[in-house]
């Protein structure tokens, strides 16, 4: 039996096509169990992104991979994969959190069956992408709007947006006063979650896409934009319909952020597809110069 599992971590370490295999079934696995406790949709579609970018950057060095494994780290790599695999079978709604650590040790399991601890640095794009996917929102938020004046900023830029528009607008502190109503921006309606979403989609546009330095800082500009900027929108939706108890629940709730982070993902997106256009023009270019 010790004979039979040893020969069987050794064939699986050396194929490439198993361990491909696996990753895809580790993948599919953590989505599985974060639509089924969760049910969002925006933490859906960007799971599917940062597993998409993972993957995606094991097939491109998959010939240069050293799958050299020994038998400790591929003995210690299947006892975590098995707990893992156990937890996940008698996982529970109120259990999300866990979620957010699973990718770690499904991703490290992997790297030990296939390359053993001196092979994980070859992974180090691949690990950084698991701890971005790891990484508590919520947590991050609230540190940001403590060290920083996000929700002062956004009740600002409301303010000059509606007034701009035309409407009766004074602003006091965080707070929008119009004739219909008054509201105040607490940091869970600013735009600090959409920001954060796209600095992690920064980083992997980065790793998967690399650019030179200009690109670089004007992907982290306009994710920061795009993301401050649907905050001030969906809080001066809300100063707007305050004095509409159904319309402005469906704004302030979790709908209408959905809403605007989606809007937000797809701003972000179209962003990146120019910056691609641009940086296929420059190499176009730059081909036809060395010909010349």
């Amino acid at each position: 039996m010790k004979i039979n599992s040893i020969t069987w971590l050794k064939e699986l370490q050396n194929s490439q096509l198993y361990l491909g295999g696996l990753a895809v079934a580790l993948a599919v696995l953590h989505l599985i169990l974060s639509w089924k406790v969760v049910s969002d949709i925006d933490r859906a579609i960007v799971s599917v992104l940062f597993w998409a970018a993972i993957l995606s950057l094991l097939w491109r060095k998959r010939d240069k991979l050293n799958l050299d494994s020994d038998i400790f780290s591929s003995f210690l790599g299947s006892i975590i994969l098995v707990l893992m695999l156990v937890k996940s079978l008698n996982l529970f709604w109120f259990e999300s959190s866990f979620l957010k650590i699973i990718p770690l040790f499904l991703s490290l399991s992997l790297g030990l069956l296939a390359s053993g601890f001196r092979g994980l640095k070859q992974y180090w794009r691949e690990f950084i992408l698991v701890l971005l996917l790891c990484l508590p929102d919520l947590y991050l938020e609230s540190k940001i709007n403590e060290n920083f004046p996000v929700s002062l900023l956004t009740a600002q830029n409301a303010s000059f947006l509606l007034w701009y528009l035309g409407f009766d607008v004074v602003r006091n502190g965080v707070k929008l006063i119009l004739p219909n109503g008054a509201v105040e921006v607490f940091h869970p309606c600013t735009g600090t979650a959409s920001m954060i979403l796209l600095l992690k989609l920064t980083i992997v546009f980065l790793l998967v896409f690399p650019t030179k330095k200009l690109p670089k800082i004007l992907l982290v500009l306009a994710s920061l934009g795009i993301g401050f900027f649907s905050g001030v929108i969906r809080v001066g939706i809300m100063a707007l319909v305050v004095s509409n108890e159904q319309a402005f629940a469906y704004w302030h709730g979790h709908q209408g952020a959905s809403i605007f982070s989606t809007i937000s993902i797809v701003l972000f997106g179209l962003v990146c597809q120019y910056l691609l256009q641009q940086n296929s023009r420059n190499n176009a270019k730059a081909r036809e110069v060395e010909q010349l």
